[in-house]
């Protein structure tokens, strides 16, 4: 995490990748009332809960990424995707959600899958949280039935744990963007650590494409691609990554490290959307390096740069 901390503090981005972000302005405790009644959620407890907030909002960088997200385009409906989370690809964050906002027929929920990047405050490789969020936007409603069907598989054996949601920038960095482009969305996170088992893995993947059978259920993966290697090499890497995914190649992805992903769980979890009828779309390919204005010699790139994908699934 050495090379987000020195984005950070090179960068006039006013962002820390690693732990701990800039704070949001967000106006008081809204609690959004759909989220925290009892009709809405199902065996949840009927007690408030006090919202989790947007750690790792930075207004600048996202508002000028909402301003001019980059423009994709697919065929079909798309009914789930892979997006960055480092906020230095904010335009393509914004971009996947501003297609997801343009689709004819509204989402009725947003699940978001992202690596587990601090699994030692967690008490299980499965994460997720029956609490809403405050965001720069507005309330954003927790879909506590999502969360309960993680929550109540033995399997699973998930964890309802707030603190580790929000404090996760895998999961947390994106909230803003879900909640600005699709206002009436309910949204929930599910964290994945990098140990978890295949059985129970293949359970989560289960019991989530279950929830998508409605048709208004979009499934995000959020992953960042190869990390801590120079150009020629990432590039190489993102072959092998792009080959993996566009082949729908599960065995191949489960063996990737941070070189090539950091969270093929997540990704082989969104691919689950494509079993069947759906296309798998590569709809952009970046960098740090080409997002950021610094040769390859300054300091920031010590440890190598990050790549970045994003891809829908059209069915």
């Amino acid at each position: 995490m050495n090379r987000h901390k020195a984005l950070a503090l090179l960068v006039a981005l006013s962002i820390s990748f690693s732990g701990c972000g800039a704070q949001a302005e967000i106006p008081g405790e809204v609690l959004p009332p759909q989220a925290e009644s009892a009709s809405e959620g199902g065996a949840a407890s009927a007690s408030i809960q006090k919202p989790m907030e947007c750690r790792y909002y930075e207004r600048e960088t996202c508002e000028a990424a909402m301003a001019a997200p980059r423009a994709y385009t697919g065929a079909g409906r798309l009914v789930a995707g892979m997006v960055p989370h480092h906020l230095v690809a904010a335009d393509m964050i914004a971009g996947f959600f501003s297609l997801a906002a343009a689709q004819e027929q509204p989402y009725d929920t947003v699940i978001l899958v992202s690596p587990s990047h601090f699994p030692e405050n967690c008490g299980s490789d499965v994460v997720t949280a029956t609490a809403g969020w405050n965001t720069p936007y507005g309330p954003l409603a927790a879909d506590r039935s999502v969360a309960d069907a993680l929550l109540q598989d033995a399997v699973i054996a998930a964890e309802d744990n707030r603190d580790a949601v929000e404090s996760d920038h895998g999961a947390a960095g994106l909230v803003p963007f879900v909640r600005r482009y699709l206002p009436e969305a309910k949204l929930v996170v599910c964290l994945l650590s990098n140990r978890l088992s295949r059985e129970r893995l293949a359970q989560v993947q289960r019991v989530l494409l279950e929830q998508q059978e409605n048709g208004r259920t979009l499934l995000v993966a959020s992953a960042d691609c190869s990390h801590y290697l120079m150009p020629d090499e990432a590039a190489r890497r993102d072959e092998e990554t792009a080959a993996a995914i566009e082949s729908r190649d599960f065995e191949r992805l489960l063996t990737f490290g941070d070189a090539n992903i950091d969270s093929p769980q997540a990704v082989t979890t969104f691919l689950c959307a494509a079993q069947g009828n759906g296309d798998v779309v590569r709809l952009d390919h970046s960098s740090s390096a080409e997002k950021l204005p610094h040769a390859l010699g300054n300091p920031i790139y010590d440890e190598g740069i990050t790549t970045y994908f994003v891809y829908g699934i059209f069915a």
